[in-house]
């Protein structure tokens, strides 16, 4: 009504509201009422988003491989963020324009430089086995780039979940291995089936290690979202605590207004009340004859006249008749 709106933001979401050119209030997870003709309202999320790619890369040795993963990623300094992208947000809630769905493609760009720069270093065997040793020094990347350090942006974990060939290259490689293993095998036909056998067993471990990796990731994720609810309940306690605080002083400071203004009310009244009783017990002592001459000493000359007047109709001074002239008449109408 009249342009007086309200808004309320997640725990989740950073909300600033700008007006004139300046920040006039911010909060994560604030509500207030705004004068939206002249206000602008600015909402950047600061929660933990997981962000998969899957990227061709070319080796060292021209080979081209497929690698697989995800990177988790949170905005920390949201006053950045908003310098370089536009977050404001209208009346209904939806973002002015599409500068937040760029914040992923910048993450992914940056993710795609540092993967590239790292494979092109390398041969395609190092690089199809270099998955522990690619995410540490994807992490160590990530936190020294500019464009994601200036957007207030912090990478969280970088996983790698597949380093593959193309399919020629990869039927190459294990032609490679199968003859060899045919070369053996014609040596002894018992080494081929221990080496078969050896190949079933890795086989096995490793569909082992893989479903312990997916039930790991999935306690992982179960785990931060039950972290994720838990500072959501705790960033609820502490602002209602900071609430009913901010009530008891405002009721304190209330309480001693009050108590001040009936102090100064009663005093007040004390004081008027004593200047009337002095006045009062002075004008007792003053004879009446007195305060009567003393009244007359600022008299005009009409009002004399009448208190001659009044005075001959008293006391021994009573006269049974009075005449007054027309010009004292007359004189006494005009004034």
């Amino acid at each position: 009504m009249f342009g007086l709106k309200y808004i309320k933001a997640d725990p989740s979401t950073h909300l600033m509201q700008y007006k004139n050119g300046a920040i006039v209030r911010e909060g994560l997870g604030t509500s207030f009422f705004y004068y939206s003709p002249s206000s602008s309202l600015v909402a950047v999320p600061v929660n933990s988003k997981e962000l998969p790619f899957v990227f061709r890369m070319q080796t060292q040795d021209y080979q081209e491989i497929s690698i697989q993963g995800q990177v988790t990623y949170r905005i920390t300094s949201p006053g950045d963020a908003a310098k370089q992208l536009n977050f404001t947000i209208q009346p209904n809630g939806n973002y002015l324009s599409d500068d937040p769905d760029k914040i992923e493609e910048r993450v992914l760009r940056s993710v795609q430089v540092s993967v590239r720069n790292q494979i092109e270093r390398r041969q395609l065997r190092e690089a199809l086995t270099c998955a522990m040793v690619l995410t540490d020094e994807l992490k160590k990347d990530l936190d020294n780039v500019d464009a994601l350090t200036s957007l207030g942006i912090e990478i969280n974990d970088v996983a790698l979940t597949a380093i593959v060939p193309n399919p020629e290259t990869g039927k190459a490689l294990e032609a490679e291995v199968r003859e060899s293993l045919l070369r053996e095998a014609d040596n002894a036909v018992y080494a081929r089936r221990l080496a078969s056998i050896e190949q079933e067993k890795n086989v096995k471990e490793s569909e082992l290690e893989t479903e312990k990796a997916i039930q790991k990731k999935q306690q992982d994720l179960e785990k931060a979202t039950l972290e994720a609810e838990r500072e959501q309940m705790q960033q609820r306690f502490q602002i209602n605590q900071e609430r009913i605080t901010a009530q008891i002083e405002d009721e304190g400071q209330l309480k001693g207004l009050v108590e001040l203004n009936v102090a100064n009310e009663r005093a007040r009244a004390d004081a008027e009340a004593y200047k009337i009783r002095v006045k009062m017990e002075a004008y007792a002592q003053v004879d009446t004859d007195r305060l009567k001459v003393m009244s007359m000493s600022g008299m005009a000359p009409e009002q004399l006249i009448a208190q001659a007047i009044e005075n001959l109709t008293k006391g021994d001074n009573k006269v049974g008749n009075l005449n007054l002239s027309p010009d004292l008449l007359q004189s006494l109408i005009n004034q």
